[in-house]
């Protein structure tokens, strides 16, 4: 469960003297910590791009990326910063008119406090106008994975293997946290300026109790049909096998550049039919025994015989050319111990943005969604990318992270120094039903 304003997993840290618990050894203060060039450089260049759009909170909001039924998704600035996100807006008149897009727009945020991972989108910060709510997400430069697949009509193995592969560790990660994402598709992977991929939209995410993962509990019939898993179609309980389905379609799509079943006109019985009998597109000659296997393995119509995310990451295709590493099954810890903020950051916010340590230290460590995370996160983005641009800090890759034994942020503080060992452990987060 989300932890109380103010307080952090270990406690509420309330005066000075509670800093010794997070602060470096001694307790000694971050003053000494050089502030590096790139935080004090101009933002005038970034702002002129949204000279003429309005300001929500510390945002200027820009041109709009995409667009939904009841939701847009916008390209923003955040000011202090001068650092670009995503913003998802959402009308207020539309989502109160349905109330499962209204429970739905309130849980998306609450799931994201739950989960960190390299191939998930951040959520950065939740705003509220008379008309709209906002959710300030991590902009993806890479563009979304569908232009990708229609500008090369389909997608080598390799490259749908690497996609596939950050697809399912995100998913594992969910699933071992009791989260069912229940709308995974092409739509919905974005890649960043790394090729790598993040999963966004969590709008109809749900969550589980742990002892219940492999029971069949949720039956609100909800996502694309054309990626929905059978159980999910048919009005039946269901489980988070429901999205090995739907990468099983997505991983379909990729390598082949169409939908594993489609029905013209569309009809939901007759795709649901198509589903179990197990008709599925034809599949280029060309494509790998093992590829194929994979697919069929995920495209299992009946959810006892499917496999799990756990399961399926040890496909011999999927590990074919990683060797050296496998798809394992990794706890990305959800939290942030003291131990892993970086410094230079932390010093340059408390010394310019009027903020004390304790305050961004509790919000961190507990992923909370706030002004504060913002600032931290794009400042941290900036500096990683001021380093690299110098060639100060070694370039590190998602894949480099198995298995994580540290984080970036350790690995920053080991190169360059900014930070000494806390003797603070977090304890795992619950999930909450």
């Amino acid at each position: 469960m989300p932890v109380a304003d103010g307080e952090t997993l270990n406690g509420p840290i309330t005066n000075p003297r509670d800093l010794e618990r997070v602060l470096p050894e001694g307790g000694k203060s971050s003053k000494d910590v050089p502030t590096p060039a790139c935080f004090g450089k101009r933002r005038q260049d970034a702002m002129k791009h949204f000279s003429h759009t309005k300001r929500v909170g510390n945002y200027l909001v820009g041109k709009m990326i995409n667009k939904g039924s009841f939701a847009k998704v916008m390209e923003g600035m955040h000011i202090p910063t001068g650092q670009k996100v995503a913003m998802k807006v959402i009308d207020k008149k539309k989502a109160k008119q349905d109330s499962y897009i209204l429970k739905n727009m309130k849980r998306e945020p609450r799931i994201h406090q739950m989960i960190t991972h390299p191939h998930i989108v951040q959520l950065y910060e939740t705003l509220e106008t008379e008309n709209s709510y906002y959710l300030v997400m991590e902009l993806c430069l890479g563009g979304d994975l569908m232009d990708r697949i229609c500008d090369k009509k389909k997608l080598e193995e390799t490259e749908v293997r690497r996609y596939t592969r950050q697809i399912m560790s995100a998913v594992e990660h969910l699933h071992r946290h009791g989260i069912v994402h229940r709308d995974l598709k092409i739509e919905n992977f974005l890649l960043d300026e790394n090729n790598n991929i993040k999963i966004v939209d969590f709008g109809l995410s749900n969550t589980l109790k742990f002892e219940s993962l492999s029971e069949e509990l949720l039956n609100t019939q909800c996502g694309s049909p054309a990626y929905a898993a059978p159980e999910l179609l048919a009005h039946k309980k269901y489980g988070p096998k429901v999205d090995v389905w739907s990468i099983g379609v997505s991983a379909f799509a990729m390598l082949t550049g169409t939908l594993p079943f489609t029905v013209e006109p569309f009809n939901i019985k007759q795709l649901y039919q198509k589903m179990v009998n197990g008709e599925i597109s034809p599949i280029p000659p060309d494509t790998s025994s093992g590829a194929v296997h994979f697919m069929h393995l995920l495209l299992e119509p009946d959810p006892d015989k499917r496999p799990t995310v756990k399961e399926a990451m040890k496909d011999k295709w999927l590990n074919e050319g990683f060797i050296r590493k496998p798809l394992n099954c990794i706890t990305y810890k959800n939290r942030l111990r003291p131990d892993e903020l970086n410094m230079i950051v932390l010093n340059y916010m408390t010394e310019n943005l009027d903020l004390s340590l304790s305050e961004v230290i509790n919000v961190l460590i507990n992923n909370r969604p706030s002004p504060v995370m913002a600032a931290y996160c794009l400042l941290l983005k900036k500096l990683l990318k001021y380093q690299k641009e110098h060639k100060t800090m070694k370039k590190i890759e998602p894949e480099e992270w198995n298995p994580p034994s540290r984080t970036i942020w350790q690995e920053a503080a080991e190169n360059h120094g900014f930070l000494r060992k806390l003797p603070t452990q977090l304890p795992s987060l619950q999930t909450e039903n």
